[in-house]
């Protein structure tokens, strides 16, 4: 996979830039998520946290899907890092001074800006790889991003003991550096599909949009891609909860900020084993590896309450991040294989509008269930059983959608 950097300097510029952007996301997150647990906050504050970084970008990812398959991809995405570097600066100001609603409204803020970035990113990614590579190129990002996820929260929940302000300040300055690499793309102007008839803006973005739907739901196998990762983060967002609560419970590894930093780091390892495991299969077996990958997933967030000790939670974590890794790249690359160019920004919009609405609507149910039950652990079960309920209708709506299309 390291080929793919040596030999193709667009790509190599485009994930170096990615790289350098995740670290500081991960380093703010835990410092935001951390904040919450010390003023007390508990499981419904935690979800409000996620909810913060992450609805902003869901809601907006269909406008976002519109603008990478209408304008200069490039332009996109140098523009998104340097209005995220100013908000971050003003988050870490804000955490500085104590003014908490500030943070949460600029996370807010600039959750709202990076739903720009991820269809530009995918709709730029055809363009600096050959189309025989991209499952390898989606592969280097999943293992990048496990990295990354590792550094990230390892370093977050070490520089938590300094202040959240610290670790504010430092994502702040990866955003100006992915700014920095961005400039030196060349401009990526999407391939022109048919003019919208509709009159006005609003009328446009909504065929647009309507258009690439139906495109994928007229092909079972694309739009099981499209939406594959929702079921997946609908269980995640419970398991993101309860994590952090058994982390903040437990203390397995010393301290809270410690324990969440390791458990985490070491899901993120996963999410880099599972892809390259997946990827040395044959491409025929990849409809049962998407579903062992779904299944490894869910099992290992329901056995969360099973685990009271630091080595079944950290062996609970690696499965949980395998599985899921390799479900992002199985959907990530199937939807940039299957769609046409002037297209794959709305659909790439699709796919991340469905899995952030999932995770903020699982770590919002697992909180409740929390809160009611009055029990950490049994958000994880209900988040497992419902994204099983949710992969299996999606498996059952393609098989039917592909009946009828094979009968027609």
């Amino acid at each position: 996979m390291l080929r793919l950097l040596r030999t193709h300097p667009l790509f190599r510029r485009l994930w170096l830039a990615g790289t350098i952007s995740l670290v500081g996301d991960w380093l703010s997150l835990v410092a935001v998520a951390l904040l919450a647990l010390d003023r007390g906050g508990g499981a419904r504050s935690l979800a409000l946290v996620l909810a913060a970084h992450a609805l902003p970008q869901a809601l907006l990812a269909p406008v976002a899907g519109v603008v990478a398959d209408r304008f200069d991809r490039r332009r996109v995405l140098l523009a998104a890092p340097l209005a995220q570097a100013a908000l971050t600066l003003l988050m870490a100001l804000a955490a500085a001074r104590g003014a908490v609603l500030a943070v949460q409204a600029l996370v807010l803020a600039r959750s709202a800006v990076s739903a720009f970035v991820v269809p530009a990113e995918a709709a730029a990614l055809r363009r600096t790889v050959p189309e025989a590579e991209l499952l390898r190129a989606n592969g280097l990002l999943s293992g990048t991003w496990s990295v990354t996820y590792v550094a990230g929260m390892a370093l977050g929940g070490a520089l938590a003991t300094l202040g959240p302000a610290t670790a504010m300040l430092l994502d702040a300055l990866t955003f100006a550096a992915a700014a920095a690499l961005l400039r030196g793309l060349p401009a990526l102007v999407p391939e022109r599909g048919p003019k919208a008839r509709a009159a006005g803006v609003a009328a446009a973005f909504a065929d647009d949009l309507t258009a690439a739907y139906r495109y994928a739901a007229d092909r079972p196998a694309l739009f099981r891609k499209v939406f594959g990762k929702a079921p997946i983060a609908l269980a995640g967002g419970a398991g993101w909860v309860t994590v952090h609560l058994l982390a903040d419970g437990l203390r397995p590894l010393g301290t809270a900020a410690l324990s969440l930093g390791v458990l985490q780091a070491v899901r993120g390892a996963g999410t880099g084993i599972g892809p390259a495991l997946a990827s040395a299969l044959p491409r025929r077996f990849e409809g049962g590896t998407d579903q062992a990958a779904a299944a490894l997933t869910f099992a290992a967030i329901a056995a969360l309450p099973a685990a009271t000790s630091a080595p079944a939670l950290l062996m609970i974590a690696l499965l949980w991040g395998m599985g899921t890794g390799t479900n992002w790249v199985l959907s990530s690359a199937g939807v940039q294989e299957r769609a046409p160019d002037g297209m794959v920004g709305r659909l790439a919009s699709m796919d991340e509008l469905g899995t952030t609405a999932a995770l903020v609507a699982g770590a919002l149910l697992g909180a409740e269930v929390v809160t009611r039950a009055g029990s950490p652990l049994a958000a994880a079960g209900v988040g497992a059983v419902l994204g099983a309920s949710a992969w299996a209708w999606l498996w059952r709506r393609r098989e039917g959608a592909a009946a009828v299309a094979m009968a027609g």
